[in-house]
């Protein structure tokens, strides 16, 4: 990288924290000369000479009374190049007698580096986690092309033959959880083994070397014990390789909409849990879907209070018992065996086959703009 210049904020860092220490004004001037930052505001903007001469000649410069006169802008007192990674940026000067203040020379010059330094090995760090999760946002979307993904991953030290779990994290509400959302975001910056990105406004992605959920670094198994939680979570398959990340993040997107479908009573849901029913999730845009869907577009167009739905749903939960679904559903036995019939004729199928059953209970799953109603 070339020459960083010196901010005035940093600049104004160093003068502060040196000053506090030394108790003499001191002034932090760029390599032109001009003044950053001083403990005389009045100098603030205006040109060093000095400070120009000790950059140019890359040297300390002392300035006594004498020659107070003979330049522009300055005071008696020490003025020392300051540099960062070899390369000059600035000057530091410190007021007063050179006599008293020279041995304070290389005192302020060590401090004013290691702030700098310091500085910018923060913003580096800071630069670097931004394109890391810019890569995880692009990579999980599909948005980078197949033959830049393994140098942009190898620049960022990114290992794409490690396996890595994903997970989805999403707000509950239009408002609710956004404010959640930034807080996970910043709490799981900077941990180890865990890359994250923002795929929008509303949705974080991160990805974990941590190969099962219970050791992930949120929690991924809490219910909704209330109102107040705002916040879900869906935990896709763990991948390596180039396309690693794009599936992860599919999967994960998968279990989310299945799991809000059919387990409305909890905060998260893990692939584990609804292996066939995320996969089958994929192929809502195929056209087989609709072949799948169409029992059940055929129910929902004859059940507009959907009880028949709720009926086939409590019959699959209660596994494809009528007298557990009538105990469930407070009715008589008989009444689940008449709707089940009725949901037969409406929808060709014979509900006493598992086969037919699967293929009622998948629709919503495939189905666009589906709901499970259970």
């Amino acid at each position: 990288m070339g020459r960083r210049p010196l901010s005035p904020e940093l600049a104004r860092q160093v003068a502060d924290r040196t000053m506090a220490v030394l108790r003499h004004n001191v002034n932090v001037m760029d390599s032109d000369g001009v003044i950053l930052a001083s403990g005389d505001g009045d100098r603030i903007g205006g040109v060093h000479e000095g400070a120009l001469l000790a950059a140019q000649q890359q040297r300390v410069v002392e300035i006594g009374s004498e020659e107070t006169g003979a330049l522009r802008g300055v005071q008696p007192g020490v003025n020392v190049p300051i540099r960062s990674r070899g390369e000059l940026i600035g000057v530091i000067g410190i007021t007063g007698d050179p006599a008293e203040v020279r041995v304070l020379g290389d005192l302020i010059r060590v401090t004013a580096e290691l702030m700098v330094d310091q500085a910018h090995a923060a913003e580096q760090q800071h630069w670097r986690r931004h394109e890391r999760e810019e890569f995880v946002a692009q990579a999980a979307t599909g948005a980078v092309e197949r033959r830049d993904l393994a140098p942009w991953a190898a620049s960022l030290g990114i290992d794409l033959d490690v396996a890595r779990l994903s997970v989805v994290v999403v707000p509950t509400g239009t408002g609710e959880g956004m404010g959640g959302l930034g807080e996970l975001h910043r709490s799981l910056a900077g941990i180890r083994g865990v890359l994250v990105g923002r795929t929008s406004p509303r949705e974080l992605v991160l990805f974990s070397t941590a190969h099962r959920a219970e050791r992930l670094p949120i929690s991924v198994s809490e219910p909704l014990s209330d109102r107040r939680e705002t916040i879900r979570y869906a935990v896709g398959r763990a991948f390596s390789g180039e396309l690693a990340f794009e599936r992860g993040y599919l999967t994960a997107l998968d279990v989310l909409a299945v799991g809000r479908l059919i387990r409305e009573d909890t905060s998260a849901y893990t692939f584990d849990d609804l292996p066939l029913l995320a996969l089958l999730s994929g192929l809502r845009q195929d056209w087989r879907a609709e072949l799948v869907a169409e029992p059940w577009h055929r129910l929902e167009a004859s059940d507009p209070t959907g009880e028949l739905r709720a009926t086939f749903q409590a019959y699959v939960r209660h596994r494809a018992s009528p007298t557990a679904t009538a105990n469930a559903l407070h009715v008589h036995r008989n009444t689940v065996r008449y709707r089940l019939g009725r949901i037969g004729e409406i929808t060709g199928l014979q509900l006493d086959r598992l086969p037919h059953v699967m293929w009622l209970y998948l629709g919503p799953v495939v189905a666009t703009g589906g709901d499970i109603g259970g």
